[in-house]
């Protein structure tokens, strides 16, 4: 066999290490062997934290010879860092040494062509040169020398403004023609890093330094911002290697602009005072949307709203209410980027007001609010100002139109109002109104005060009822004014007259404690009061009934029926002095079963769900918290379904038979019915009729409830 020089294969080695994936780290250059190195090294460049394949090959140059022992050598150590040892078997059956430092990070695969060394991950540490011994059973051995260069990359720079504060995303915004100067800065990184400033792909600054503590600069300065710059993308790139992905920030530009037209679009006509207006104004050019601002002479109005209809266009409203002192005033439209001095613009017109009347009212000028009584005469006076003058003068008394009448005190006179002998009702609120061709003006509200001599309260309860040895609070309310009330209280019968009532007050009301002990304390309670006007004139009376069980319903009849339903109707008698309800019981005839019970605010009642053809007796009672009354008792039957006529006779037979025969058995139902109400009045006698007691539980019927029994 032909012998293969050496030298050949060191070369063959070299050409497949320089084919290695760059996943595995970079292969720069082979240096070649010298007199100090008799053998060939490899540069290889490797990330911190990456990976990297150290390539040996262990092919042998004979085929009949094997690699028996690989070594992995680090810098001048004499120690392996990597040992595979096959002496004593086959290389796939080798034993392999690893030392502490590569430990669960190295790993040798024999299975590519060449073998490699890989490291994973990369420490800065690994930096060095590296040397795979490669020993034959029968060849030489061959050495192969690897430069491994480790790269920290740098981290992604940091931006500053001329104030040291770190920019990101969006930055400024910057006035149009202002200086910019913005600072990049990255720390870290071996080797150093390069750091430039690019726009968009266009290189703007690649003037770094480098910096104390491992920090590279770039600042870079833009002498005058322009429109054009708005929203550009200024980007930062630190690279130290071109095996690694720079780092980078970007941020973006955003520009202050000035606002370049302003215009009213309302039509610039006169004015009403008095009416809502609202007024539009555009504005363009500003970034971002102008400050439009609306000003009636040297008074900047407040009622505005401000849109954006797109990026470079503004719209303003204003709404306000002109007054008569606006006629002649500048109204103005102001647009203004406030970031930009001097760069307000306006667009307006002098005004022109119509208004309608504007009206005020005073009470005499020698009439005291705080001293008008009942009897006393006052006077109003309506004050107009009004362009054109007003063809109409109106009086209101709370809200209500008031009108001269004599009967009643009210004189009214041009501007003036008179109410001659007051009463209590003039209490209240007073205004004037005026109009003219542009509309109606209404004056300010004057809220008279009249002091009036105590009056019962209308709406207070009159009747209390109440048993005997019982206890009830009687209330008297008083209508005032002032309400700084002294009481009076008697009682009056036919059989007594005292004066001696022990009550309690507080200003308009007084309380009394009133317990009838035998009958002829019930009566009427008068009560009055006297106050700095003077003494009440007609006192309140209060009537003291006895309570008990209230009188049965009267008139109970069946108003309505069908084959399942049954409606009933009373009237209400006497209720025994309190609030009563109303009760019924349904029975049927033949088996004195409870068919029905319902309770009601009011004499009326609704059975439903009957059965058919049913004879039955129904109780309906009257209740109150005293007790039950009496029982009215009636008799009701649902109606059979009809039947068919099967009788062959003659008519003239029909109807003179029928009408005997219902005779027979009415007398004969007559008969059972008393006996059977004998039977149930005593039974029920004692049957309290309270809500929520019944056991038999009759559907509503659809449509009926207590509110609509109501009168």
């Amino acid at each position: 066999m032909r012998k293969i020089p050496m030298s050949k294969i060191l070369s063959f080695c070299v050409f497949l290490t320089q084919l290695w994936p760059l996943a595995y780290g970079e292969f720069v250059k082979q240096s070649p062997a010298s007199k100090e190195k008799p053998y060939a090294s490899i540069l290889y460049t490797a990330v911190v934290g990456g990976k990297v394949a150290l390539p040996c090959d262990i092919s042998s140059p004979a085929a009949d010879d094997v690699a028996v022992l690989i070594l992995w050598y680090r810098g001048e150590s004499a120690q392996p860092i990597y040992t595979l040892d096959a002496r004593k078997g086959k290389v796939n059956q080798a034993r392999q040494l690893v030392s502490s430092n590569l430990e669960n990070r190295a790993y040798f695969n024999m299975i590519n062509r060449p073998a490699f060394l890989q490291l994973d991950p990369v420490r800065l540490d690994d930096a060095g040169e590296y040397r795979c011994r490669v020993d034959f059973r029968k060849a030489r051995t061959i050495n192969t020398v690897i430069t491994l260069k480790v790269i920290v990359p740098p981290g992604d720079p940091l931006v500053f403004n001329k104030y040291g504060r770190q920019l990101s995303g969006i930055v400024g915004p910057y006035n149009e023609g202002e200086t910019i100067t913005l600072l990049c800065k990255s720390i870290g990184g071996k080797p150093r890093p390069s750091v430039t400033w690019w726009k968009e792909k266009i290189l703007l600054d690649d003037s770094y330094t480098f910096k104390p503590h491992n920090v590279v600069d770039n600042e870079l300065t833009i002498d005058s911002v322009k429109r054009e710059d708005l929203l550009s993308v200024l980007t930062c790139m630190a690279s130290n290697s071109n095996i690694t992905v720079p780092g980078s920030v970007s941020i973006t530009l955003d520009l202050n602009l000035k606002p370049e037209r302003v215009k009213i679009k309302s039509p610039k006509r006169p004015l009403s005072a008095g009416e809502n207006v609202k007024l539009f104004c555009s504005s363009s050019g500003s970034r971002p949307a102008a400050h439009i601002t609306w000003w009636k002479g040297n008074q900047q109005l407040q009622q505005t709203e401000v849109t954006v209809d797109k990026f470079d266009l503004q719209m303003s409203s204003v709404t306000f209410i002109p007054a008569t002192s606006d006629d002649g005033k500048y109204l103005s439209c102001r647009a203004v980027n406030p970031n930009i001095p001097g760069s307000a613009i306006e667009d307006g017109w002098r005004l022109g007001v119509y208004y309608k009347p504007q009206v005020s009212l005073d009470l005499g000028t020698s009439i005291l609010t705080t001293d008008i009584k009942e009897g006393d005469d006052v006077y109003f006076e309506c004050h107009i100002r009004a362009n054109p003058w007003v063809s109409q003068v109106s009086w209101h008394f709370e809200g209500k139109t008031i009108t001269s009448n004599s009967s009643l005190g009210i004189i009214i006179t041009n501007q003036t109002l008179v109410l001659q002998r007051l009463l209590p009702e003039y209490k209240g609120r007073f205004s004037c109104s005026a109009r003219n061709i542009e509309g109606l003006g209404v004056s300010n509200e004057i809220f008279l005060k009249v002091k009036y001599a105590p009056r019962c309260d209308p709406s207070q309860k009159s009747t209390y009822g109440i048993a005997e040895n019982e206890a009830v609070e009687v209330m008297c309310h008083l209508d005032a004014n002032p309400t700084d009330i002294t009481f009076q209280w008697r009682f009056n019968t036919s059989f007594k007259l005292s004066d001696q009532i022990q009550y309690t007050s507080e200003q308009a009301v007084s309380r009394v404690t009133y317990v009838p002990r035998t009958k002829d304390d019930y009566g009427n309670l008068s009560c009055w009061g006297t106050n700095d006007i003077g003494i009440q004139k007609h006192p309140c009376v209060f009537t003291v009934i006895p309570v008990g069980p209230p009188s049965p319903p009267q008139n109970c009849s069946v108003v309505n029926q069908t084959q399942e339903q049954i409606a009933i109707e009373c009237l209400e008698s006497y209720d025994g002095g309190m609030m009563q309800q109303f009760s019924l019981y349904a029975y049927s005839v033949e088996s004195n079963k409870l068919e029905a019970n319902l309770t009601s605010k009011f004499p009326r009642f609704l059975l439903c769900d009957l059965p058919v053809g049913k004879l039955l007796r129904l109780f309906v009672y009257a209740f109150n918290a005293k007790g039950q009354s009496n029982a009215v008792i009636i008799s009701a039957s649902t109606l059979k379904p009809a039947e068919k006529l099967t009788d062959k006779g003659t008519e003239d037979e029909s109807v003179v038979f029928r009408p005997m025969l219902l005779a027979l058995v009415t007398l004969v139902s007559v008969l059972i019915i008393v006996a059977v109400v004998v039977v149930v009045l005593m039974k029920f006698r004692n049957i309290r009729s309270t809500k929520g007691e019944s056991t038999v539980i009759v559907k509503k019927c659809q449509g009926w409830s207590d509110e609509k029994n109501a009168p």
